[in-house]
C-alpha cells in the first residue's frame, strides 16, 4: 500500500472558455507558469517538481466548443514579462483603478442581481462570456457532460493510483469543476477520494447567475454541495470582473458548517499584469499561474501541510 509520503502528486488542471492551445502546447506552458508560481513561493519544492515529470494532469476540453486551437504565438511577449515580473506592483494594473473599470465593476454587480438588464449593462467581452456559460448550461447533445466525464475519468485515474490530489480550475472550468465533483458525490459508494485542495482562479462561482444553475443547486443541505474538497482555496486578482472579489467562504460557508470541507480560504488581493495583444487582462490563467499566492497554495499541498487558515476567513 502507498503511504502518504511516497503518494504520487496529481494537479489536475481544467482550464476555462476560449480556444486553447494544442493540448502538449498548453500543458506545457501551464507547467512552465505553474513552476514559475511556485518557485516564487517556495524553491526547493519548485525543484522538487521540476524533477517530476508526471505532476500535471491536463482536462483539455476546448476543442469540444471551438473548431480550432489558439496560436500561442501571440501570448508569448505577455508570458515572458510575467515571468520576469517576480513582485508585480499594483500600477502594473492601473486601469482596473480608473472610472471605467469601476462602472464596468458596477453594472455586473447590477446585472447580476437583475439579469434581465445584462443586455443593457454587459459589455461585448462580458455579453460572450455569458454566452459561453450558457452554452455549458444548455449541455447541448451532452457536449458538457463530455466535458465532465474527461474530468471524472482524470480524478478517477488518480484515486486509482492512490494519488494525492490537488484540483485547479481557472473560470468557467472552475464551474465545471465543481459539478463534475458534485456528480461524483452522488454516484453509489462516493467519489472514490478525497480532493486534497480545491483551487479556483478567477472564478464565476459566486455569482448568484451562475450560483442558482450549479448542478444541485435545487437540493439543500448536504444533497446540494460536494462531498469530497478536503479544502477550497479562491484565488481572484484585482479587478477580474468574473470574479468580482466575491466571497466564497460566505457563498458556499453552508459546506463548513455541514462538515463537507475543512476550510474555504478566500484571496482577493492577486495582482495579475498579464498583457497582452488586447492590452491589459486580469483575467488571464497565466498570470494567476505565476502569481506567488497560487504558488504557495501549491507548494503548502506538495509538502502535505494543512490549510493555513482552518477558519476560512
Amino acid at each position: 500500500m502507498t503511504s502518504r509520503e511516497t503518494a504520487p502528486r496529481r494537479l489536475i488542471y481544467v482550464h476555462g472558455i476560449k480556444a486553447k492551445p494544442e493540448p502538449a502546447v498548453h500543458a506545457a506552458v501551464l507547467r512552465e507558469c505553474l513552476l514559475t508560481g511556485v518557485g516564487r513561493a517556495a524553491p526547493d519544492v519548485a525543484a522538487g517538481m521540476a524533477a517530476d515529470a508526471g505532476w500535471l494532469d491536463l482536462v483539455a476540453w476546448s476543442h469540444e466548443f471551438y473548431p480550432r486551437y489558439r496560436d500561442l504565438g501571440p501570448d508569448l511577449q505577455g508570458l515572458a514579462r510575467l515571468r520576469a515580473d517576480a513582485r508585480p506592483a499594483r500600477r502594473s494594473i492601473a486601469p482596473v483603478f480608473g472610472p471605467r473599470h469601476r462602472l464596468a465593476t458596477l453594472a455586473h454587480h447590477v446585472g447580476d442581481r437583475y439579469p434581465a438588464l445584462i443586455r443593457w449593462l454587459a459589455s461585448p467581452a462580458t455579453r460572450e462570456s455569458l454566452a459561453e456559460a450558457l452554452r455549458y448550461f444548455a449541455d447541448r447533445d451532452g457536449e458538457s457532460q463530455r466535458i465532465r466525464d474527461r474530468l471524472q475519468q482524470s480524478l478517477a485515474a488518480a484515486f486509482a493510483a492512490g494519488a494525492r490530489v490537488l484540483l485547479m480550475a481557472h473560470s468557467l472550468g472552475s464551474v465545471i469543476a465543481f459539478d463534475t465533483l458534485w456528480q461524483m458525490s452522488r454516484r453509489a459508494g462516493g467519489a472514490g477520494g478525497r480532493i486534497e485542495r480545491f483551487v479556483t482562479l478567477g472564478s464565476p462561482l459566486g455569482a448568484r447567475y451562475i450560483r442558482t444553475r450549479l448542478q444541485g443547486a435545487a437540493e439543500t443541505g448536504v444533497a446540494r454541495y460536494p462531498d469530497c474538497i478536503s479544502a477550497w482555496w479562491n484565488l481572484a486578482a484585482i479587478g477580474d470582473l468574473a470574479s468580482l472579489g466575491r466571497r466564497f467562504a460566505r457563498h458556499y460557508g453552508e459546506m463548513r458548517e455541514l462538515g463537507l470541507t475543512s476550510a474555504i480560504v478566500d484571496r482577493t488581493d492577486l495582482v495579475n499584469p498579464f498583457y497582452g495583444a488586447e492590452g491589459l487582462n486580469v483575467h488571464r490563467c497565466y498570470g494567476y499561474h505565476v502569481n506567488q499566492a497560487t504558488g504557495a497554495v501549491i507548494a503548502g499541498w506538495w509538502r502535505g501541510e494543512p490549510p493555513a487558515d482552518p477558519t476560512g476567513a
